[in-house]
């Protein structure tokens, strides 16, 4: 028996050394959300699928569309985001309440990557900066001051598989639900890999019961983006030619707004390119697809009122997907930083 202690001993396993949630772990977690998280994120296309099968209205899950940046802030951390946040997708309001900053660092302590918001002292001035992420380098303590409500809690990240998840500390946040104005107790969940962020929360009152956040607390499953170069033009004999080449779109169902003119008159149309869940009822056909799609409407329209006019489709993996009909032409090629497109026209 002793023999098997002092090898015990000599090899290392008698302590709690444990393989889960070791610093050297931890630095790989740390890592990869910092390779992962930055980027654009829309669960458009889980919105999509829900009309698809016909979910009730009240069922279907809300458009949120998510962005971390990185930023260079020595200052106030060695791993620093940028973090917005907009319900409906990427052309709607910023989302005040969710606009911070997100510091993360390994926490021994905890055992996990520990992800901690700040808030901006001055909102306005940098809310009117997003777009421009070199702005906010640089950024000192005293820009900032520490996250407050239920967008102000730590977030407890740790390796599961080969996908990361984060989560606040039970009972550690505290809020008050904006519709009742009840003290409430909230929870976050992510689940995060290279491709996808899938997220949950809820704030429970006194007696466990949800207050604020899903009853069925089924995930909302955003998708990161890619961008894309697009093209979309119109012709036809007796009006002139209408070309808008080089504009940008991002792949999670984003739109583009648009107007063309013919014989009748001009009338409003948009794009939209949305990769993702193709709903297929028998399983045979369930898979993720890019599609490509013009309608003539607008995106704040409900969906029954948009008239299909221009629709193509390609795998989730292809690069392009375009179409061309006699009249209505449009087509979307991964972007390439190295060869930006012209200015759009």
């Amino acid at each position: 028996m002793r023999f098997c202690i002092v090898l015990a001993i000599a090899f290392g396993l008698a302590g709690p050394a444990l393989a889960t949630n070791s610093p050297p772990e931890l630095r790989i977690v740390l890592r990869n959300l910092m390779t992962w998280l930055p980027g654009e994120y829309d669960n458009a296309a889980q919105v999509f699928f829900e009309r698809e099968q016909k979910t009730p209205e009240k069922d279907i899950h809300i458009r949120i569309y998510r962005a971390y940046h990185r930023i260079d802030a020595p200052a106030v951390g060695d791993n620093v985001l940028l973090f917005e946040v907009r319900n409906g997708g990427k052309r709607t309001a910023l989302d005040m309440a969710e606009f911070q900053v997100w510091i993360l660092s390994v926490d021994a302590d905890r055992k996990a990557v520990r992800m901690s918001p700040r808030r901006f002292v001055d909102e306005k001035k940098y809310a009117a900066l997003l777009g421009q992420p070199d702005k906010f380098n640089g950024l000192t303590p005293a820009d900032l001051k520490p996250g407050e409500g239920v967008a102000g809690c730590d977030i407890l990240w740790r390796l599961r598989g080969d996908q990361i998840v984060g989560a606040t500390v039970p009972g550690a946040c505290k809020g008050v639900s904006r519709r009742t104005g009840q003290e409430m107790n909230f929870s976050w969940e992510f689940t995060q890999n290279e491709n996808e962020q899938w997220i949950s929360f809820a704030g429970r009152d006194a007696g466990g019961k949800i207050v604020f956040g899903r009853e069925d607390q089924t995930e909302w499953r955003l998708g990161k983006a890619r961008p894309f170069e697009c093209f979309l033009s119109f012709r036809e004999a007796g009006v002139p030619d209408q070309v808008n080449n080089g504009f940008l779109m991002h792949d999670r169902g984003d739109h583009y707004r648009w107007q063309i003119t013919d014989a009748k008159g001009t009338r409003p149309v948009f794009m939209e390119l949305i990769r993702g869940m193709w709903p297929s009822n028998s399983g045979r056909n369930y898979t993720d697809l890019l599609r490509l799609q013009v309608y003539q409407g607008t995106p704040d329209d409900p969906p029954e009122k948009w008239t299909l006019i221009g629709s193509a489709l390609g795998s989730a993996e292809t690069d392009r997907v375009g179409f061309a009909s006699r009249g209505l032409s449009g087509r979307c090629k991964l972007f390439d930083p190295a060869n930006p497109p012209p200015k759009a026209q």
